[in-house]
């Protein structure tokens, strides 16, 4: 090699050595670390405790008395560095229980810039209402018939009672054996009134009261009417429900 071509090479070594960094080729992976300076990002737990305060605001209930679990995060990218905000939507409002979706819209500084999706199985622990004794079909329930019982109502069916107030002075439907939570279809509001039953019928116009003897052709609640049978003249009428003594029929 000639002395031209050998100070070319030294040249080149030292032009190397003392060329600023910023002059180096830039890759693709080099600009994404670059621009990831200017981004954040948001951390799953962050989603896990907007979930549960989203859940703890409807149900209005201690945080002990809600598990979330299998919790996924989806479409959670960076974004912008700035004040972050969150409003979380509820996917699907069928029922608040079990599999429950939410969107969570992410704003930086008051500009939307991601919608994530957040979704997992929620079980809601209550107490809920059952039996402490065996009741046959058309027993009123009393007080100490019934007992709270703290279960997982996200494994019962929506009709399920949590307050016993739902359930007392009312009368079973079916026969409900002991330590079976209630349902509301197991249950219904005992009739004022009942088939046979010997009533007086009011009527009233103007300043003109009469009162005949009737009776209860079906079983019927107070503010109801049904139809009652005018035992002096046989005939046949419907009458509202005053209360276990009285009919009137209305003008």
């Amino acid at each position: 090699m000639g002395i031209i071509g050998k100070l070319f090479i030294v040249g080149t070594v030292l032009v190397g050595l003392y060329l600023p960094s910023e002059a180096k080729p830039v890759s693709e992976k080099d600009i994404s670390v670059t621009s990831g300076r200017g981004s954040q990002s948001i951390p799953e737990s962050k989603f896990r405790e907007i979930f549960n305060d989203y859940l703890h605001r409807q149900f209005g209930k201690e945080r002990s008395d809600i598990v979330l679990s299998s919790m996924k995060v989806l479409g959670n990218k960076p974004v912008p560095k700035g004040a972050v905000s969150f409003q979380v939507f509820q996917k699907d409002k069928r029922r608040l229980l079990g599999q429950i979706r939410l969107i969570a819209v992410v704003s930086v500084d008051r500009i939307v810039q991601n919608k994530v999706r957040i979704s997992g199985w929620v079980d809601v622990f209550e107490g809920v209402v059952c039996a402490t004794r065996d009741l046959s079909k058309g027993e009123i329930i009393g007080q100490d018939d019934l007992f709270l019982k703290r279960k997982n109502i996200s494994k019962q069916s929506s009709n399920i009672l949590t307050d016993m107030r739902e359930a007392l002075g009312f009368m079973a439907k079916h026969n409900i054996k002991k330590n079976s939570p209630l349902k509301e279809w197991m249950v219904e509001r005992p009739p004022v009134v009942d088939k046979g039953d010997v009533v007086k019928i009011l009527a009233e116009s103007g300043g003109l009261r009469v009162t005949v003897p009737g009776t209860i052709l079906e079983k019927g609640y107070v503010g109801e009417s049904i139809r009652v049978q005018n035992t002096m003249s046989l005939k046949k009428i419907y009458a509202r429900v005053i209360d276990s003594h009285t009919v009137r029929v209305d003008f």
